[in-house]
């Protein structure tokens, strides 16, 4: 019994000698975490990349003094001729390595997106292996390093801020689209290389908010779409999450109701034959009434009724901004890649010319809406003249 105790104790301390620490180890302080990246073209020199790189603070020690001021993050700037050179002078300024594991989101500024490939600039943070797939991207309209110098609402940095406005925006009014690298990737990859990414802008007191989307062809910013068109958009795509629908009264055009879109499904039936493809969609919405003004629905052949102005109001936006993507030329609803999946030796054929073979497709656009309540047990307007 003695033995085998004796045993089992040198067992245990000949183990402790076998076993390694952590040999090839950082400490945290070695590391800066970055939050977020601002893209611009330098204003002295077209060929050097401005860099804004958004840190978040480390929390101070229990009992020490200050805290490192009113903000919980920190922006260093850097600039060089390609992404990868102006990221590593951030240790030059800040004392660590950069570290890029829980960055929230990348800006790049309309100027830049629209004089080089975005592509380009973006090439480091797919090569890498510590910047995720998962990070957001964005255009900004004029600096984007200007986006993250304001103070956040109520999330402890701008990065954070900018990154649930995008995700807010298009889970709860469709008004723009939620586009991390993994998802932007595969657009510029695609067969018809178009690519959509949120459209920030600033209000006059600088309070960044999103608008809409920007949208590219070969990786470079030829345009917008603004936020009612971005709603159609993402009916089109099957990717609308919920919204509101604006109805104008007849008796007064400044006088709206209001319809909230708690669903939207879209079926699209798409036949390929040259020289025209023609495409139908269904659009089928649920929802309920947000605001009542001028309409009175307390019978149900009112509500369908109602249904109809509804569908109507959807139809004309719907059919408006497919116009505007035809005379545009561009094909952001992916009709281009469809044709590819199906019959790869056509799509070969058409490829050069899909631009003006978008343009001249034949869209049969149907819309159904099914209010399934009054939001109150009053179908009729609270408050009336």
């Amino acid at each position: 019994m003695c033995c085998k105790k004796w045993i089992s104790i040198c067992l245990l301390f000949s183990s402790t000698f076998i076993l390694s620490g952590c040999w090839d180890h950082s400490e945290l302080p070695i590391y800066g975490f970055v939050q977020a990246i601002a893209l611009d073209l330098s204003e002295e020199d077209e060929n050097m990349l401005e860099l804004t790189t958004q840190f978040i603070k480390p929390a101070p020690k229990i009992g020490s003094a200050g805290g490192g001021g009113d903000k919980a993050f920190v922006n260093i700037e850097t600039s060089g001729d390609s992404a990868f050179e102006a990221i590593r002078d951030i240790t030059t300024r800040l004392g660590r390595k950069a570290q890029w594991s829980h960055t929230r989101i990348i800006l790049i500024s309309e100027e830049l997106a629209e004089s080089r490939h975005i592509g380009e600039m973006l090439e480091f943070f797919y090569r890498d292996h510590e910047p995720r797939m998962l990070i957001n991207v964005g255009v900004t309209e004029g600096k984007a390093q200007e986006y993250l110098d304001g103070k956040p609402f109520i999330e402890n940095t701008m990065s954070q801020q900018l990154k649930e406005v995008g995700k807010a925006a298009h889970k709860f009014s469709s008004k723009t689209m939620e586009v991390n690298l993994l998802s932007l990737g595969r657009q510029l990859n695609s067969e018809l290389q178009t690519s959509k990414m949120p459209y920030y802008k600033r209000s006059e007191e600088g309070e960044p908010y999103v608008s809409g989307l920007a949208t590219f062809q070969k990786g470079k910013m030829i345009g917008q779409i603004a936020p009612l068109q971005t709603e159609a958009l993402l009916m089109l795509l099957n990717e609308y999450g919920s919204g509101i629908v604006e109805i104008p009264c007849k008796d007064n055009s400044a006088l709206k109701e209001t319809v909230e879109v708690a669903s939207a499904k879209t079926k699209m039936n798409t036949k390929f034959k040259r020289p025209e493809t023609s495409v139908q969609i269904a659009i089928t919405l649920e929802g309920s009434i947000g605001e009542l003004k001028c309409t009175s629905i307390d019978k149900s052949e009112k509500v369908d009724q109602y249904n109809k102005k509804v569908e109507k109001v959807v139809l004309d936006n719907v059919e408006s901004t497919l116009k505007k993507m035809q005379e545009d030329q561009i094909d952001l609803i992916g009709l281009g890649n469809e044709l590819y999946r199906k019959d790869p030796k056509q799509w070969m054929k058409v490829k050069k010319e899909w631009p003006q073979l978008f343009s001249k497709v034949d869209f049969d656009v149907k819309v159904s809406m099914n209010i399934l309540n009054s939001g109150a047990d009053i179908g009729k307007p609270f408050f009336k003249e």
